[in-house]
C-alpha cells in the first residue's frame, strides 16, 4: 500500500520543517546526542503491509553534528540529525522472517542513523554508488525501530524514507502465500471485561486467500496467517453480556474470528462494506481476531471491540 499524502502528514512536514529550522539556526552549545527515547513521527507498519514499499516525507538533517557525539556504541557517524529520531516505526513481523529494508531518496546527501529492536546502533551513507543510504536487516524481529534521516552537509533538505520487505535472506524468490489461519500463533493481545470497551488501529489484509476453502474456514476475502489479535475476555460474572466486533476501513473489510470453542465465525458487510458480529452470552476465554480484506490489497483501518450487559426487561403490566 504506497503512502498517500494528506492534510495531516503535510502538517507534521510542515511542523517538522520549521522545528528543524530553528534547531539548526539555533543548535544548543553543549553537544547533544541522538536520543530514541524523544520519539519520532510514529509508524506502524507490519511484514505483509511493507512488502509494497511504504513512503514517509520528511526533511533531512538537524542541528546535532554526529561526528562530535562518541556516546553512540559502534558508531562512527557523520553528518547532521535532529535530537529526536524522524520516526519511531513500531514493526511486526508477523512471524514471517522477512528482511527489512530502510532507504532514502532525496536530492541531496543524506544519512541514515538507526537504533534497532534490541538497542543497536546502525549509521550509513552511501549505497549502491549513491549518495542516499540504505540498509537492509535480515529476519528482522518485531519490535520498535528508531531512524534519523540525516544530511552529511549542514543545509536541511526534503527526502523521504521508504520500508520495504523481502523474502529471506538466502530463500531466493517470492515467499509462498500462507495456507490457512493459524490461531496458535497469537496476535496482539487485548484484555476486556463486561462493560468495557476498546479500539486499535489495525492494516486489514494479508496473503491467506480465503477464497480457496481448503482451510475448513467459513468466509472469503484475505487474512494474514497470524490473528491480529488476540483477545482475552473476561465477563466477570454478567454471563448475559454480548460481546460485540466490529471494523471501520478504508476499503472492503472482512472479519474472522476463533471463538473459545475454537468455532470459527466470520461477517463481511454488515456495515455496509464494513463487518460486525455480535456475540450475545459470549462465555469467558481467548478470540483470535483477523482483519481482512475483500479484495487482495491490504488497507488501513481500526477495530472497536465492546461488551455490553442487555438493557433491564421493563416489568409486565397488569
Amino acid at each position: 500500500m504506497s503512502f498517500m499524502p494528506s492534510f495531516s502528514s503535510s502538517l507534521r512536514l510542515a511542523a517538522a520543517g520549521a522545528a528543524l529550522c530553528v534547531a539548526m539556526a539555533g543548535a544548543a552549545s553543549a553537544q547533544q546526542c541522538p536520543d530514541w527515547q524523544l520519539n519520532g513521527v510514529p509508524i506502524t507498519t507490519d511484514a505483509e503491509t511493507a512488502w509494497v514499499p511504504q513512503q514517509y516525507q520528511i526533511y533531512a538533517g538537524g542541528g546535532l553534528d554526529l561526528g562530535q557525539c562518541t556516546t553512540l556504541p559502534g558508531v562512527q557517524g557523520y553528518g547532521r540529525v535532529t535530537p529526536q529520531p524522524s520516526f519511531t516505526i513500531n514493526y511486526d513481523s508477523r512471524n514471517m522472517g522477512r528482511d527489512l529494508e530502510f532507504r532514502v531518496q532525496s536530492e541531496c546527501d543524506t544519512t541514515m542513523l538507526i537504533n534497532d529492536s534490541s538497542g543497536q546502533w546502525m549509521y550509513q551513507d552511501d549505497s549502491d554508488g549513491t549518495l542516499q543510504p540504505r540498509v537492509r536487516l535480515p529476519n528482522a524481529p518485531t519490535g520498535r525501530y528508531d531512524v534519523w534521516v540525516g544530511t552529511f552537509g549542514s543545509s536541511a533538505c526534503q527526502a523521504t524514507l521508504v520500508t520495504e520487505t523481502f523474502p529471506p535472506s538466502g530463500g531466493g524468490g517470492q515467499t509462498q502465500p500462507a495456507a490457512c489461519p493459524e490461531w496458535s500463533l497469537g496476535g496482539a493481545e487485548v484484555h476486556l471485561s463486561a462493560g468495557g470497551n476498546e479500539s486499535r488501529p489495525v492494516v486489514a489484509g494479508g496473503q491467506v486467500s480465503l477464497f480457496q476453502n481448503q482451510c475448513n474456514v467459513p468466509g472469503h476475502g484475505y487474512v494474514a496467517q497470524a490473528p491480529d489479535f488476540s483477545l482475552y475476555y473476561d465477563p466477570q460474572g454478567q454471563q448475559d453480556a454480548t460481546l460485540t466486533i466490529s471494523v471501520q476501513g478504508q476499503c472492503d473489510t472482512v472479519l474472522l474470528v476463533n471463538d473459545p470453542t475454537t468455532a470459527w465465525l466470520f461477517d463481511d458487510d454488515t456495515n455496509q462494506l464494513q463487518p460486525a458480529l455480535t456475540i450475545p452470552s459470549a462465555p469467558a476465554g481467548r478470540y483470535d481476531i483477523w482483519v481482512g480484506t475483500f479484495s487482495s490489497s491490504t488497507c488501513q483501518s481500526s477495530i472497536s471491540i465492546s461488551a455490553a450487559a442487555p438493557m433491564p426487561q421493563a416489568p409486565a403490566g397488569k
